[in-house]
């Protein structure tokens, strides 16, 4: 049965539409974007397999990335991550230049940079002229479209240079949402967001993750909480919310089904956890989720 106004999430795959593309970056506009595809590709919801990073050149719109809606205008950044779960607004109301990068152009420092959970993410923010990281931005942006724009067969070391930059900047100048970087053990956070990434839909247990790492419970829970302002418990919880939005929002799939997958014992006690935490019921959240256009 169909959900009326729910649309099951499109996985989009890399798929360069030039041979410089094959060097696993690509740089276009957004105008060109709505071109090449056609206005029906952006209605409904859409899991990249790569990273989109656009910088909003003119115009005003909306980009809603794992239902957090960031408002556009010249000087704002979004960043959608491989399996984030993206909804487009008004794209005709905003021009941008946008980044595409397949998870192999990242080198070693870029991918242990990117580790941890995506409700922690920035996916949306606006570039402060005031400082020097986010002026960097427009510049390597340019400097990426340039090379590709005239990249030959030995384009691809620089070009995938310069994606990396790009990534390190902008991690750099947008730390996690929910509160600075970690203060202490970051290779414990790091490590904890990772384990519960892999495991949420197995175990919801502190104390599970705490003896896969091999720390105690008060070590991960004294880090966690220094890093993010959440309990280990709270954000393994967050993390497992998220996933319940995207299949309640994105998917045709039963609440019992659900359930399941996400590892509880039945759907009472899955109703339960979702009301004390999401302030409704699933079905309620399911019938209010329709996403902005």
């Amino acid at each position: 049965m169909v959900i009326p106004g729910h649309s099951p999430v499109r996985a989009i795959p890399y798929m360069p539409a030039t041979p410089a593309a094959r060097h696993g970056v690509e740089i276009m506009t957004l105008r060109s974007l709505r071109e090449r595809m056609g206005p029906g590709e952006f209605i409904a919801p859409q899991c990249p397999r790569f990273h989109m990073i656009a910088l909003v050149t003119k115009g005003h719109g909306t980009h809603a990335v794992d239902f957090r809606t960031g408002a556009l205008s010249p000087g704002t950044v979004w960043w959608v991550r491989p399996g984030q779960v993206q909804q487009w607004g008004n794209v005709y109301g905003y021009e941008a230049t946008i980044v595409l990068l397949e998870e192999g152009v990242l080198g070693p420092i870029a991918r242990s940079s990117l580790t941890g959970s995506p409700m922690r993410w920035r996916c949306c923010w606006h570039l402060d002229p005031r400082d020097s990281g986010s002026n960097l931005v427009p510049a390597l942006i340019a400097h990426l479209g340039t090379v590709f724009d005239q990249s030959g067969a030995g384009a691809a070391p620089l070009l995938r240079h310069l994606a990396n930059t790009l990534l390190l900047t902008l991690l750099d100048i947008a730390p996690p949402d929910g509160g600075p970087g970690p203060a202490i053990a970051p290779s414990t956070v790091d490590r904890f967001a990772q384990a519960v990434e892999d495991g949420f839909a197995r175990t919801r247990s502190v104390s599970d993750y705490a003896r896969e790492l091999g720390y105690s419970e008060k070590t991960v829970t004294r880090a966690v909480r220094t890093a993010t302002g959440l309990t280990a418990k709270q954000f393994i919880d967050e993390r497992v919310i998220l996933e319940c939005k995207r299949l309640l929002a994105h998917t045709e799939r039963t609440t019992g089904s659900i359930a399941d997958s996400l590892g509880f014992s039945d759907v009472s006690n899955f109703t339960k956890f979702f009301a004390a935490r999401a302030g409704m019921s699933p079905t309620e959240f399911r019938r209010s989720a329709q996403l902005p256009r």
